[in-house]
């Protein structure tokens, strides 16, 4: 599966995190979309550049290391992560309009 269409299974997954305020651990979301913890960073990124693209929140910063709590330093969209993640869990996601493949260019 390319990066892009596990980026449309991974969108979901985060918007339903911010709606309920919570962080994912890399190894959860991995396993939830059935894909290594350790190559799910290319998907991150995809979602991180549309977000940066589209002046959205950077919803990425949900997805943490289980050991430090931390987002990993391949989200280079953050300014400050209290700050960030606040942005986050109070932006209405579900409010946007549905994600579409073409959404996600992965040109930049």
């Amino acid at each position: 599966m390319t990066k892009v269409k596990r980026a449309m299974q991974t969108w979901p997954i985060l918007l339903g995190a911010a709606h309920n305020r919570q962080t994912l651990t890399y190894t959860i979301v991995a396993d939830l979309i059935e894909m290594g913890p350790g190559t799910l960073a290319q998907v991150l990124d995809v979602i991180m550049r549309y977000c940066k693209r589209h002046g959205l929140p950077p919803l990425t910063s949900l997805v943490v290391n289980k050991h430090t709590g931390q987002p990993g330093i391949g989200l280079t969209t953050l300014e400050e992560l209290n700050r960030d993640r606040e942005r986050v869990f109070n932006f209405k996601w579900y409010a946007l309009p549905p994600i579409q493949n073409s959404d996600f260019d992965v040109s930049d």
